[in-house]
């Protein structure tokens, strides 16, 4: 795949520059990595005090006690020959603080075949220094284990960078850079559309990932944050997945987050939610970042299965009456 971003050479050079400040900036402590810091700090104090509390082997399992999620959507203008959808979606896998190689991870997707496969971007555990190729080398059996039928796509998160892209291809993973590609089922069509990271490198760029939309196709939008949630709705997209804020990660009871590193409405921070008319989702994330540690946040493992037309009315009075996002004990989402 010949990626027009790519090829474009403003694109480019904004990447590896901000690529190159960032990593400048965190490994020399300057004012441009304080939020940066703030979250390293977050994650050093959470760490301490798990081992203070004798909760850090637990905080760790937890990170491997994977959830099945699946998440049934109803969208009015998907094609009736997309009726019964399904879409596997991983995110913030940060493959090289997998300690057990994606075993866990493989075990539940390898009985998970479906028709599309979507990888919401942070690959990688680290947010700079050098990269090498032996970072990703956990993320080749987790992909060989998915059987999609119309294949793997991913785009680019924070912590990732452009010379991931080719090394993600040859693992068989189809990089949307602010691209959008064909889904076909017969004549009928849908748009798989996927932009770059939103929440540091700023780097998205929906026009150009949208340009070639008809306004009359479903259009399905990979960003690795929920932060241009409602610019997304404008541009007229139907259904939109991210990752990013790993649901919280450390949450209190009831999967209440206390830290969730993106400038957003608290509501799009996991599970499902609407932005308009368009309908989200945001995965908790089915790797870890920062420290080994999750409470009241398990990671998840989410399969999607698209509805041609509206929700049943019997659910439409419950989602009007719960405004907000309901958690059960969990922190699993509910309601959105």
């Amino acid at each position: 795949m010949i990626h027009e971003s790519a090829k474009d050479k403003d694109y480019r050079k904004t990447r590896l520059r901000l690529q190159t400040e960032k990593s400048s900036a965190l490994s020399a402590a300057l004012p441009a990595s304080e939020r940066q810091g703030d979250m390293r700090a977050v994650g050093i104090a959470v760490d301490n005090l798990l081992k203070c509390t004798g909760f850090q082997g637990r905080a760790r399992r937890n990170c491997f006690d994977y959830r099945l999620e699946r998440n049934d959507v109803y969208l009015p203008d998907l094609p009736v020959a997309f009726d019964g959808y399904t879409i596997l979606h991983l995110s913030d896998l940060h493959a090289d603080g997998l300690v057990d190689g994606g075993e866990g991870i493989k075990r539940i997707i390898e009985t998970l075949p479906c028709d599309l496969a979507v990888l919401t971007g942070d690959f990688r555990f680290e947010e700079s220094g050098d990269y090498s190729e032996h970072l990703l080398e956990g993320l080749a059996p987790v992909i060989r284990s998915i059987s999609a039928r119309d294949g793997v796509f991913g785009i680019l998160g924070n912590h990732d960078i452009l010379e991931m892209v080719p090394q993600l291809e040859r693992m068989g993973v189809q990089m949307l850079l602010n691209e959008a590609a064909l889904l076909q089922r017969g004549t009928a069509e849908m748009v798989l559309a996927g932009v770059d990271d939103p929440h540091f490198y700023k780097c998205h760029d929906l026009k150009k990932a949208l340009s070639k939309v008809d306004s009359n196709q479903c259009v399905i939008l990979l960003s690795h944050s929920p932060e241009i949630a409602e610019e997304a709705s404008r541009y007229g997209v139907n259904f939109y997945l991210c990752g990013h804020t790993h649901g919280g990660q450390v949450c209190l009871p009831g999967g209440i987050a206390v830290f969730t590193n993106t400038a957003c409405n608290r509501r799009y921070v996991a599970g499902s939610w609407k932005c308009g008319a368009m309908q989200g989702y945001t995965s908790r994330g089915t790797g870890f970042s920062l420290t080994a540690a999750r409470f009241f946040c398990p990671p998840e493992i989410t399969l999607h299965t698209l509805h041609s037309g509206c929700l049943p009315s019997e659910f439409c009075g419950l989602i009007e009456e719960h405004l907000g996002r309901l958690f059960n004990f969990t922190g699993h989402a509910v309601f959105a």
